[in-house]
C-alpha cells in the first residue's frame, strides 16, 4: 500500500476546502438557545483507494456533501457497469429494438413453430412420422420447450423430457399389454379397468413429483408426459384393446422426437444464449445495486433521512429479483459447465452465488439497523424541515471553523452529550468520517466485481482483497475508539431517570450495532473476493477438465459420510418442553402404522391423489360401451389434459388462470377458424400467418411477468385447431376411424373448434369442481395455517436463546446462532405465493383482506430481518471470550424471562390465527423484562470497573445488539398483536357460543 500522489486526485492529499468551495448553507441547529455561531464542521478521514491501495485524505461534512465527497461519488458513478438507457430516435430505436434480446428471443421461438408445422404441413415428412393423428404435438412441443432459453436450459429440458417420456412410454407399453392379453382372453373388463386405474395412477403420480421437484422445464415435462399416456392408453387403448398399436406409439414418439430436435437446434444454432454468462452478468448487477443500497443505507444512519424511500424500496425489490435469477442461472449454468468437463468452476460459481446470498442478508440487518436508531431517536422522517442536529450547541467551545484531521481527538476529550440524539451526533462525528471512508472502499470494490464487461475475472481482484484489508484495519481502530468515547460520556456514569437511562443504552447500542454490521459486511465481502481468486485461479487451468459428476455412487457415499446430527426444531422443542426422545415408542407395529398414514396428510400427496380420481372420472367414460362414441365424438381426451395441466394443490392457485384459460381458448379458436376459411388449403400462406400469429403469442409467453401462459393458452388452441384439421384432411381413408363426425379427410372446421373449446372449458370446470370438494386445500386457509406455523418457529427459535452456546475443543463456548433460519425463508416464500393465490378464491363472506395480510407478511418480513441483524453479529466471531462469558451467565435469568415472554406473544398469535380466535385485550408484556435486563447490564459495567476483571464496551457488544433486536421484535409483535386483533376482532358473546 503507498501514500503518495493519486493522479486522479491531483498533487494534495489533503484537500482542505477553500472559500471559494461551493457548501450548502448549515441546517437548522437542535437546540435554538445555543449561543455558539452555526459555523460548519469537517474533519479529514483516510481513503483507501480500492484498485490502487493508496491511501489519501479527504474532508468530510457532517451535514452535506464536501467537494470531495462530490468528486468521489461522481468517479464511483462513472464506473458503475448499470448506466441509464440513453434518448434514442424513432429509427434508432426501432433499429434497437431489433438487435435487442426481447425481439430475438420472440422471433426466435416464431422461427421454431414455422419449422415445426412445416413439418406438419409438408406431405413427405409427414409420411414419415406417421399415421398418429397427433402431429400438432410437434408444434406443441415448441412451445412449451420454446427454444428462448439459455443452452443449460435446453439441456435440463431435454434431460427432463427423456425421463418423462421414458416413463411414459414404458406405463402405455406394460398396460396396453397386459390389457390386450385380457382382451383376448375375452375379459375385456378387466383389461379395461386396469387401464383406466392404472393410467389415471400414473396421471396423479405426475403430479406429484411435479410439485415436488417444482421446477417450470420439469412441469412442462410433465406435461408432456400426460399428454402421451393419455394419447396412447385413454386415447387408443379404449378403441381396440385386443392389440398393442405399435405404429401409433412409434409414430408418437417420431413426432415428439422431431419436435424436441427443431427446438434443441434452434436454441443452439440461433442467437445462443449462455446461462453462464447471464450468471455472471447478474452477480454484476447484484454487486452494483449492493453499492448503491449500501451508499443510502450509511447516509441515512449518518443523518436524518428515511430508510423507507421508494429509491430504497427500488433497489430492495430489484436485489430480490435478481437473486432470484442467480438462482436459477446457476442452475443452468451447472449443465453448461458439467457438459463442459468444467466442475470445478461451477463449485466456485456457486460458491459465489452463496456468498452474495449471504451479503444480501448482512445488507437486510443493516438495514434494519438504520430503523433501530429512527425508531428510537423519534425522528420524524416524513417532514423535510426536520431539524438535524448540530454538534456546535454541546456546551463546549472546542469546535469552531476548522477542519479536523482523523485521529486528532487530543481537544475533543471536553465534548458532553446532554441527551440521547446528541449522543448519537456524538457518535457521527468520531466515526462519520471514517464511516464514510470506508463505506466508498467498500462501494468502490463492487462496482469493480466480480466480472468485466467481456465476463472475464477483474484483474484487480487481489489489490481489491489487500485494500479491503487495510481499510477494515483503519476503520476498525476507528471505531473501538469512537464506542469507547461513547460509553466514556458522563451519561453512563450519573444517575439518572430510569427512562433516559434506557435510552441512552439503547442508542449506544444502535450505533454499536450498525458499526460493527458494516464491519461484518465487509468481512463477508472479503470472503466473497478469496473465491473469486479462487475461481481466477481455476479458470487459468482451463486445460483441467473432470466429469465427476458421472460416478453417481461415490457421490451417495460421500453425502451418506457427511450426513452429521443437527440441532432441529424437534430437538428444540424437547429442550424446551425438558423431554427426551423416547425412541422405543416408535418401535410399535401401531406408530407405523399411523407413521404410514400420515402421508396422506401431505398437502402435495393429496394433490397427486385428487388428480388420479378426478382424472379417472373423466376417462372412465372412454372405456363405457355407452358413453364411449359420446367420448371420442366431444374429444373428452382433451378435456382430460387441460384437467391434469391446470390442476393446483391450492383452489387459488387452480382458479388464478381459468379467465386466461378461457380466453385464450377462445381467441385461438377464433383465430385458427377464420385462418382456415381463408386460406385453406395454400399451405404457405397457412404456415405464414401461422408464423405471424405465434409472434403476438411468443411475445407474451416469454415477456410477461405474470399471467404468460395467457400466450401458450391461444397458441396451443390454434395450434390443435389448424394442423389437426390439417392431418386429417390429408390422412390415407383407411387411416381415418368411423367414428369422427368431425368432416373427416373433409373436416369440419367449426366443430373441431368448438369441439376444442368445449373440452377444455369441461377440463377448466372439472379441475375447479375437484380442487374445491376433494382434499380442499385453500389458499386462505393455507395462509392462517403457515402464519401459524412461521409465529411457533419463530417463537421456539427465540425461546431457545439466540445467544446460547456449546463447549467445544480446549473447553471454550461458541455461539450457536440463530437455528432454523433456512425453514423460516421458505416458509415466508411460500406464503408471498399464497397471499397472491388468495383473493382468487371464492369467497361467500366477501373479498379477502389482502390489505391486513400484507401487513402481517411485511411485519413478519421485519421480524425476520432483526434476526438476521443479530445472526449477522453473532457471525463475526462465534468464540465466547470469559468476559463474554462471564457476562452471559450473569444476565441469564434476565434474558430467560425476556425470552418466555416473547415466545408467550408468538405463542398467542399462533394460536389466534389457528383458531380464529380474536386475541386478549392485554397480552403479554416484555417492558418491565427489557428494563431490568438493561439496568442489570448498567451495573455489571459499573461493577466490573471497581474489581480485578475489567469488561470492555466490546464485552457487551452482542448483549447491546440482544437487547437492539429483542426491542424492535417486540414493537413488531405489537404491531401483529394489532393487526390480528383487527382481523378477528375482540372476544364476544358469538364467540363463546357452542
Amino acid at each position: 500500500m503507498s501514500f503518495g500522489r493519486d493522479p486522479r486526485y491531483g498533487d494534495s492529499l489533503l484537500f482542505l476546502p477553500t472559500a471559494g468551495t461551493e457548501m450548502a448553507p448549515p441546517r437548522p441547529l437542535m437546540r435554538h438557545n445555543s449561543s455558539l455561531p452555526k459555523t460548519n464542521l469537517h474533519r479529514q478521514s483516510s481513503i483507501i483507494m480500492a484498485d490502487t491501495g493508496q491511501k489519501i485524505q479527504r474532508s468530510y461534512s457532517f451535514w452535506d456533501q464536501t467537494q470531495d465527497e462530490i468528486d468521489l461519488e461522481s468517479q464511483l458513478e462513472g464506473n458503475r457497469r448499470v448506466t441509464q438507457p440513453r434518448e434514442l430516435g424513432i429509427l434508432n430505436h426501432f433499429i434497437s429494438l431489433l438487435q435487442s434480446d426481447i425481439c430475438k428471443g420472440v422471433l426466435k421461438a416464431a422461427l421454431a413453430y414455422f419449422i415445426a408445422s412445416l413439418a406438419v404441413y409438408s406431405t413427405t415428412i409427414s409420411n414419415i412420422l406417421g399415421n398418429a393423428d397427433s402431429k400438432h404435438l410437434i408444434c406443441t412441443i415448441v412451445v412449451y420447450f420454446h427454444p428462448t432459453r439459455t443452452k443449460g436450459s435446453m439441456i435440463q429440458s431435454l434431460i427432463f423430457v427423456i425421463i418423462s417420456l421414458s416413463f411414459a412410454f414404458t406405463v402405455s407399453l406394460v398396460l396396453m399389454s397386459i390389457s390386450s392379453r385380457f382382451f383376448n382372453s375375452e375379459s375385456p373388463e378387466i383389461g379395461y379397468g386396469i387401464d383406466l386405474i392404472f393410467s389415471c395412477s400414473a396421471l396423479g403420480l405426475i403430479s406429484l413429483v411435479k410439485q415436488w421437484v417444482g421446477k417450470q422445464t420439469f412441469n412442462t415435462a410433465c406435461s408432456l408426459s400426460a399428454i402421451v399416456i393419455i394419447s396412447c392408453v385413454v386415447k387408443e387403448g379404449s378403441r381396440d384393446g385386443s392389440i398393442v398399436p405399435w405404429s401409433k406409439i412409434t409414430s408418437i414418439f417420431r413426432i415428439v422426437l422431431t419436435g424436441c430436435t427443431i427446438s434443441a437446434l434452434t436454441c443452439y444454432l440461433l442467437w445462443p444464449t449462455s446461462a453462464e454468462s447471464q450468471l455472471k452478468e447478474n452477480l454484476n448487477n447484484i454487486s452494483d445495486l449492493q453499492s448503491r443500497l449500501l451508499k443510502l443505507m450509511s447516509s441515512c444512519f449518518l443523518g436524518y433521512e428515511n430508510i423507507e424511500s421508494p429509491e430504497t424500496n427500488s433497489l430492495i425489490e430489484q436485489m430480490k429479483t435478481t437473486n432470484k435469477k442467480l438462482k436459477n442461472d446457476l442452475e443452468e449454468a451447472k449443465f453448461e459447465l458439467f457438459a463442459k468437463g468444467r466442475e470445478s468452476e461451477y463449485r466456485h460459481l456457486e460458491k459465489l452465488v452463496d456468498s452474495c446470498a449471504k451479503l444480501t442478508m448482512t445488507l437486510a440487518g443493516l438495514k434494519r439497523s438504520v430503523e433501530f436508531k429512527g425508531e428510537l431517536l423519534n425522528t420524524d422522517f416524513l417532514d423535510n424541515a426536520t431539524e438535524a442536529a448540530s454538534l456546535q450547541s454541546y456546551h463546549s467551545n472546542v469546535f469552531n471553523d476548522e477542519t479536523y484531521t482523523e485521529g486528532d481527538d487530543s481537544d475533543d476529550d471536553g465534548v458532553e452529550a446532554m441527551n440521547s440524539k446528541e449522543l448519537f451526533e456524538l457518535f457521527v462525528y468520531y466515526l462519520g468520517p471514517s464511516m464514510k471512508s470506508f463505506s466508498f472502499t467498500v462501494r468502490q470494490i463492487l462496482s469493480g466485481v466480480p466480472f468485466n464487461k467481456h465476463h472475464e475475472i477483474e484483474p484487480s481482484v487481489d489489490q481489491y482483497a489487500l485494500s479491503l484489508e487495510a481499510a477494515k484495519q483503519l476503520y476498525s481502530d476507528t471505531q473501538l475508539k469512537a464506542i469507547k468515547k461513547l460509553y466514556d460520556q458522563e451519561l453512563f456514569k450519573t444517575e439518572t431517570d430510569f427512562d433516559s437511562k434506557v435510552d441512552q443504552e439503547e442508542v449506544a447500542a444502535s450505533c454499536g450495532n450498525f458499526s460493527f454490521l458494516l464491519l461484518e459486511y465487509a468481512s463477508e465481502l472479503a470472503e466473497y473476493l478469496n473465491i473469486l481468486a479462487e475461481l481466477k485461479s481455476v479458470v487459468a487451468m482451463n486445460d483441467w477438465k473432470t466429469f465427476n459428476f458421472l460416478r453417481f455412487w461415490r457421490r451417495t457415499r460421500q453425502r451418506s459420510n457427511s450426513t452429521a446430527p443437527g440441532s432441529t426444531i424437534n430437538d428444540m422443542l424437547n429442550r424446551m418442553q425438558g423431554i427426551s426422545d423416547d425412541s422405543s415408542s416408535k418401535l410399535s407395529i401401531s406408530y407405523r402404522i399411523w407413521k404410514i398414514a400420515k402421508i396422506f396428510k401431505n398437502v402435495d400427496v393429496q394433490f397427486g391423489v385428487r388428480v388420479g380420481i378426478g382424472s379417472m372420472f373423466i376417462a372412465i367414460f372412454a372405456y363405457i360401451d355407452k358413453t364411449k362414441d359420446f367420448f371420442d365424438d366431444w374429444r373428452g381426451e382433451w378435456a382430460l389434459v387441460t384437467f391434469c395441466i391446470i390442476m393446483n394443490k391450492s383452489v387459488g392457485g387452480t382458479t388464478m388462470t381459468i379467465k386466461w384459460r378461457f380466453l385464450g381458448t377462445f381467441l385461438g379458436a377464433f383465430t385458427a377458424y377464420w385462418v382456415w376459411i381463408m386460406f385453406y388449403p395454400n399451405v404457405i400462406l397457412m404456415a405464414l400467418i401461422g408464423f405471424l400469429f405465434s409472434i403476438s403469442c411468443f411475445y407474451i409467453i416469454i415477456n410477461w411477468k405474470t399471467n404468460n401462459a395467457f400466450g401458450r393458452f391461444i397458441l396451443l388452441t390454434y395450434n390443435l385447431t389448424v394442423l389437426y384439421s390439417w392431418t386429417m384432411a390429408n390422412k390415407q381413408v383407411e387411416d381415418l376411424p368411423d367414428y369422427d363426425d368431425e368432416g373427416g379427410d373433409h373436416p369440419i372446421i367449426f366443430e373441431i373448434a368448438f369441439h376444442r373449446f368445449l373440452g377444455v372449458s369441461f377440463g377448466v370446470i372439472w379441475a375447479v369442481i375437484i380442487t374445491m370438494s376433494l382434499f380442499p386445500n385453500s389458499a386462505r386457509s393455507r395462509i392462517r395455517r403457515g402464519l401459524s406455523i412461521l409465529w411457533l418457529r419463530m417463537g421456539i427459535i427465540w425461546h431457545s436463546g439466540p445467544l446460547a452456546y456449546e463447549v467445544v475443543e480446549n473447553n471454550e463456548y461458541q455461539l450457536i446462532g440463530i437455528r432454523d433460519r433456512k425453514t423460516i425463508h421458505m416458509i415466508m416464500s411460500e406464503l408471498e405465493t399464497l397471499v397472491k393465490q388468495a383473493p382468487m378464491e371464492i369467497r361467500l363472506k366477501g373479498p379477502f383482506p389482502i390489505g391486513i395480510y400484507d401487513k402481517l407478511l411485511r411485519s413478519t418480513s421485519r421480524i425476520i430481518d432483526a434476526f438476521e441483524n443479530l445472526n449477522s453479529i453473532i457471525e463475526i466471531n462465534k468464540s465466547l471470550t470469559p468476559n463474554e462469558y462471564m457476562v452471559l451467565q450473569n444476565l441469564s435469568g434476565e434474558m430467560s424471562e425476556l425470552e418466555n415472554r416473547v415466545f408467550l406473544i408468538f405463542y398467542m398469535l399462533a394460536s389466534a390465527m389457528k383458531l380464529g380466535f380474536p386475541l386478549a385485550s392485554k397480552p403479554a408484556s416484555t417492558e418491565h423484562s427489557k428494563e431490568r435486563m438493561l439496568v442489570k447490564m448498567s451495573e455489571i459495567r459499573k461493577r466490573s470497573s471497581s474489581e480485578e476483571q475489567v469488561l470492555s464496551d466490546e464485552d457487551f457488544v452482542l448483549l447491546y445488539t440482544y437487547n437492539l433486536v429483542t426491542n424492535s421484535i417486540s414493537k413488531e409483535l405489537d404491531v401483529l398483536l394489532g393487526l390480528v386483533s383487527e382481523l378477528y376482532g375482540k372476544v364476544s358473546e358469538e364467540t363463546l357460543e357452542l
